[in-house]
């Protein structure tokens, strides 16, 4: 028998699916919870459930499946003794043995379209989330990253098999798996030098029946023999798992707090329960409270994905995971308190931070670090940026309560990153320059609101812009001293569209210039404009508002 004709002769008695059958393996690392193969030559379905442990050696004494294709759905069964019905059960899985469906395969009489959905419980145990553009649903671990749960396609439903394990495991019940295969072969049973066979195996986990015969008359006329299997196995669960991060064994990384008379550096682990505190814990310990500095690009990564991370004034933080304290009011480095890094930082976060981690060389916290942390004095920030988006934001929600109207309209939610991604550059960066100037220029410029500055001004003209159309707004207004201001906004609009937005020329260098910043990197021009900007807040807030806020 060649190897090709050997092979046909595996596949029509269905030898790989007997092999998986009197396994417990299951598949890696997706999991066929509903499968549905149609060829010409053959027609499968694989179908799963969950059940009771104590039902497993009388469900194996059955060759049907436990819980078809369209069962599982909540039902209410009447009992009868006699003939009467005396009492009726609901049942939330459609039978009162506890066996439990992965995939509800749902049917709606040809109204709609059929569907199938993974089981509820399943999907709020791992809290997932629907992502209907791709049909699929993903997870979110503990550090805000996701990835796929549960993806669907038009004749299967597959779910990552990590964690369907850990579902058995939590429910300690056992994964069922069914399945129902016909295989045809255009080979004669003489050809294939096989003999009509039925046999039968059943064993403790599992249970199937194979059978090998030549076609009837009038059944796929064009095949000689035909191959099918119907059978089930059960693999139990693991030991129920202990949950929580307090029983994971948990790496602390070791941070530079500081160098040695050598300058070599001295580090000690962020482990909070290795730290003094000020209760008299490990006083030979470094305190909680010892500052770690960073350079200030650790938060390049969380800038850069503003839909995910919000960088705050003192305070980073992923959605509704997890938050730390700190001091990012410093121009070129950040610091984070040594206990803070290991409290609130998971240790994949850490070990990212642990990279952009660098000796204090005599830095010191922030004054404004120090008064909110140690003074408990309410502080606003002094480093530009921060200052600029604290003003913004106060200027707007003040003037609005002032006049019931906005004075820079609220930013598309497509938009927000320009906001929230706003910062100082650490380091003399082109291309962060450019991006810059457009957050800011969308921010500050972009964003007046045009229809309610313009109503009722007597000078206005057809052609006139929007810094014009507020230059005359202030005009009619008679506020005093706002020239350099429109200067400013001017300036700033010319850099965005000369820099920014196209290649860059000699109208780009006398803008430099008329900032006075002439050889002067694009981390200092951008400061100056950062402070630019907020003492235009400044003007806006004592000319506009009748009281300080």
């Amino acid at each position: 028998m060649t190897d090709k004709v050997k092979e046909h002769v595996d596949w029509i008695q269905h030898a790989d699916v007997q092999a998986y059958l009197t396994s417990s393996n299951i598949q890696h690392p997706w999991f066929p919870t509903y499968k549905k193969v149609k060829a010409a030559n053959q027609t499968t379905i694989w179908f799963s459930a969950l059940v009771p442990i104590p039902l497993i050696p009388e469900l194996i004494k059955n060759d049907d499946w436990d819980l078809t294709l369209g069962d599982g759905h909540p039902s209410v069964w009447a009992h009868c003794e006699q003939e009467k019905v005396t009492r009726h059960i609901y049942c939330a899985f459609g039978n009162d043995d506890g066996i439990e469906p992965l995939v509800l395969v749902r049917h709606f009489h040809s109204l709609r379209e059929d569907f199938c959905e993974v089981a509820q419980e399943f999907r709020l145990y791992h809290n997932l989330y629907p992502d209907q553009s791709k049909k699929r649903f993903i997870i979110f671990d503990e550090d805000g990253n996701d990835s796929e749960a549960i993806r669907y396609a038009p004749d299967s439903v597959e779910i990552s098999t990590n964690l369907l394990v850990q579902y058995c495991n939590i429910k300690q019940m056992a994964l069922a798996i069914f399945v129902q295969s016909t295989r045809h072969s255009k080979h004669t049973l003489d050809q294939l030098g096989l003999i009509e066979a039925h046999s039968e195996v059943r064993e403790a986990n599992h249970q199937l029946r194979v059978a090998v015969f030549p076609n009837e008359p009038g059944f796929a006329s064009e095949f000689e023999t035909l191959g099918t299997i119907t059978g089930k196995k059960y693999v139990l669960p693991g030991p129920m798992p202990t949950e929580g991060k307090a029983n994971r064994a948990e790496t602390y990384q070791e941070f530079i707090i500081g160098t040695d008379a050598d300058g070599t550096p001295i580090k000690h682990t962020c482990d909070p329960n290795k730290l003094a505190n000020h209760s008299g814990k490990n006083t030979s310990s470094p305190h909680y409270l010892k500052p770690v500095f960073f350079r200030s690009e650790v938060l390049s990564k969380y800038y850069a994905e503003p839909q995910k991370y919000s960088v705050e004034d003192g305070y980073l933080r992923c959605g509704g995971l997890w938050g730390i304290q700190i001091d990012n009011d410093h121009s070129n480095h950040t610091v984070v308190f040594l206990g803070d890094l290991g409290q609130n930082l998971s240790e994949n976060e850490r070990n990212y931070w642990l990279s952009f981690n660098i000796p204090p060389e005599g830095k010191k916290i922030s004054e404004t670090n120090f008064r909110r942390s140690f003074l408990a004095e309410p502080t606003d920030p002094q480093k530009a940026d921060l200052t600029f988006k604290h003003q913004y934001s106060r200027f707007r929600e003040d003037f609005h309560k002032a006049t019931g109207w906005d004075f820079f309209l609220s930013l598309h939610q497509d938009d927000e990153h320009f906001l929230t991604g706003l910062r100082l550059m650490g380091k003399d960066n082109q291309t962060e320059f450019d991006t810059q100037l457009i957050a800011l220029t969308k921010i500050l410029v972009d964003s007046i609101n045009e229809k309610e500055i313009t109503k009722g001004l007597k000078t206005l003209t057809g052609n006139d812009k929007g810094i014009t159309k507020l230059e005359k707004f202030f005009v009619e207004r008679g506020m005093a001293d706002f020239e350099p201001h429109i200067k400013f906004l001017r300036i700033l609009q010319d850099l965005r569209s000369k820099s920014a937005a196209h290649r860059k020329g000699s109208n780009y260098e006398r803008l430099v210039e008329d900032l006075q910043m002439a050889g002067e990197g694009q981390q200092r021009v951008f400061e100056t404009l950062l402070i630019a900007a907020t003492n235009f807040l400044f003007y806006l807030r004592s000319n506009l508002l009748t009281k300080d806020s």
